[in-house]
């Protein structure tokens, strides 16, 4: 393969080719060459599969494109309003509209950098349901329609594909990459987010017009505008960094958007939260509850001791007590840097969930190595005492040799030692299995 093309050689005459010079190079054309065609770029032949990831079938003159996907992973996915149309972009630097309901790509447009985030304009936005705003990891936001080749006059003989892709508006908001768009419900604003620490509103007309910027504690991870139940349109932001930001949606024309257009005076809320799952555990901890059993066991007694003293027709008197000294509590423990925020969405208005990322599944893989590291240095200590321990049996057993025969040992004590090696293994395979979490390790089997 020579990146657009596929080439066949006589495996023959490259095998028995001899070089007629110190060089070690030889000159020789292929027996056929196949070009599948404009912007491939082949990586290896088995279906052929190239670096734009697309499946070639090249079993003759007439290659043809099985299929055609991102290469690597989809960074942002959004769905069309009104059909079964699906938006997709990755760092591949493409854009691509599929119809899942037929399983197949529609369309495909290409940029100079990656994309980050994307969403699809609502209906109160594009009731004809074709406009999507793409964010791109050099800070550019991008929009972009998707139509129906088919439906302008003129065109729908000469059109290819089923759908096609307009460039209509570019501006650059932001100095790193763009993670977050949001339409507002009433499609008015629209925002955007990125890695900058910062959110840029525009007010949704003909075209998008900047209103201004606002900067956040963190970088930006979410945004989502409040239900339309809300009486008043709010913005929430979410930081990667654990902070959750509320601001009311600007107006275009009250802000000073002739020298700056940061925004100063737009009321802000921070929600800021920290890990209770140590205090929890405390209070949910058998400790707490012995103490709470031993009070209501040591009154249950006192109230019977009072009522037999009644009975008996005895004055009541209390002995002091003295307060025992309890047994401290664990310390509650309150990580220095929160858990990431992995999403959020309003439930009502004023009212918000977050679900935040799991610090232990982000270190269980190092926990697990550290862990498979310890049971492999316990093994070899074991494995080293084994071996030490067979080579003092095999050097007693030709001691036992050399010995007369009515000195020397008998088969049974030959048997004690080696039931002590076993057991000695045993212990050995055990500790192993103890160290690898109870599961059987590949390691010791």
């Amino acid at each position: 393969t020579r990146g657009d093309s596929v080439e066949m050689w006589n495996f023959e005459v490259v095998d028995t080719a001899d070089p007629v010079d110190d060089t070690g190079l030889v000159e020789m054309e292929p027996m056929n060459e196949l070009w599948l065609g404009k912007n491939v770029s082949l990586n290896f032949i088995t279906k052929i599969h190239d670096h734009e990831h697309s499946n070639w079938r090249a079993e003759s003159h007439d290659p043809e494109r099985v299929c055609t996907f991102h290469s690597g992973g989809i960074e942002a996915i959004s769905v069309s309003p009104f059909t079964c149309l699906m938006a997709t972009t990755a760092l591949d630097r493409s854009v691509r509209i599929y119809d899942f309901s037929s399983n197949s790509q529609l369309s495909i447009i290409k940029f100079k950098q990656g994309g980050t985030a994307l969403a699809w304009a609502p209906a109160v936005v594009n009731p004809e349901g074709g406009l999507i705003a793409v964010g791109f990891e050099d800070g550019v936001v991008r929009i972009i329609e998707v139509y129906d080749p088919k439906l302008l006059p003129g065109h729908a003989e000469q059109a290819s594909e089923i759908a096609e892709i307009n460039l209509k508006q570019v501006f650059k908001p932001h100095a790193a990459a763009v993670t977050a768009l949001a339409y507002e419900l009433k499609g008015n604003v629209f925002a955007t987010g990125s890695k900058d620490k910062t959110v840029f509103f525009f007010a949704i007309e003909d075209e998008y017009k900047p209103i201004g910027f606002i900067c956040v504690p963190g970088p930006v991870q979410a945004l989502q505008w409040s239900p339309p139940s809300s009486i008043k349109s709010m913005l929430l932001i979410l930081c990667e960094n654990g902070f959750a930001v509320q601001v009311p949606a600007p107006l275009r024309g009250k802000q000073d958007a002739v020298t700056t257009y940061h925004i100063k005076n737009l009321p802000t809320q921070y929600f800021h939260f920290y890990s209770i799952k140590s205090q929890i555990k405390v209070k949910t901890s058998p400790m707490i509850a012995r103490r709470e059993k031993e009070k209501e066991e040591k009154e249950k007694a006192r109230l019977e001791w009072i009522k037999q003293q009644k009975e008996l027709g005895l004055e009541v008197e209390e002995p002091k007590e003295e307060e025992p000294e309890e047994e401290p509590l664990p310390p509650i423990y309150i990580p220095e840097e929160p858990s990431p925020i992995l999403c959020g969405f309003y439930s009502a208005p004023g009212k918000f969930w977050l679900s935040l990322v799991n610090q232990f599944l982000l270190h269980v893989d190092w926990v697990y190595e550290r862990k498979m590291k310890e049971a492999e240095e316990k093994k070899n200590e074991k494995r080293e005492e084994l071996s030490a321990l067979r080579q003092d049996f095999v050097f007693l057993l030709q001691k036992n040799q050399e010995l007369p025969k009515h000195m020397q040992l008998h088969r049974e004590v030959h048997l004690a030692f080696i039931r002590v090696i076993y057991i000695y293994r045993h212990l050995l395979l055990k500790c192993c299995y103890i160290a690898c979490w109870g599961q059987r390790c590949p390691m010791c089997h």
